[in-house]
């Protein structure tokens, strides 16, 4: 089962595609942006995703910001710089639930006392990777996105020698 999580306009979601690399990094930008009055952090929750050494985290903000800002903060605390770019792109063509995480876990939790549940938005069952023709037959990505679903907004690599650059 994939469980979907819609961000919220309170949450700041990372993609960490290398979490032995990655984290020192993203922990110390967090505190450096709380130390300095730029984030007002409620907690952070963390879960590892299907793929070895890659983690989800949620950090919960105390107050709400725009889902532009939150995918550039979301770089600047090392999150996928792809998956951040096409959030930022979604956000522009105004594709409802711009910012998803995808995750095996029906919740994120934070364990102080009293435990804060996050719980999903929505809920596939599909085996297939969420690329674009994933999401194209994903009824999650349907409800969520509807016909915006499928946008792709960079192109792939090619290649090819690139015939503009001298």
């Amino acid at each position: 089962m994939n469980y979907w999580y819609v961000a919220r306009a309170n949450e700041i979601f990372i993609d960490t595609d290398n979490f032995a690399r990655s984290m020192r990094h993203t922990k110390m930008r967090l505190q450096g942006a709380i130390e300095c009055r730029k984030l007002d952090v409620a907690y952070v929750m963390q879960r590892p995703s299907r793929s070895t050494n890659h983690v989800h985290t949620i950090i919960t903000l105390k107050n709400d910001l725009p889902a532009i800002q939150r995918a550039v903060w979301a770089l600047v605390l090392h999150s996928d710089i792809y998956r951040a770019a096409c959030t930022v792109m979604r956000a522009c063509e105004n594709v409802v639930a711009p910012d998803v995480l995808i995750s095996p876990y029906a919740q994120f939790l934070h364990g102080n006392k009293p435990v804060i549940v996050r719980g999903y938005d929505d809920f596939c069952d599909c085996d297939n990777k969420h690329n674009a023709a994933g999401m194209e037959q994903c009824p999650a990505a349907h409800r969520l996105r509807g016909d915006k679903r499928t946008l792709t907004f960079f192109g792939k690599p090619s290649r090819n020698k690139c015939e503009v650059w001298l």
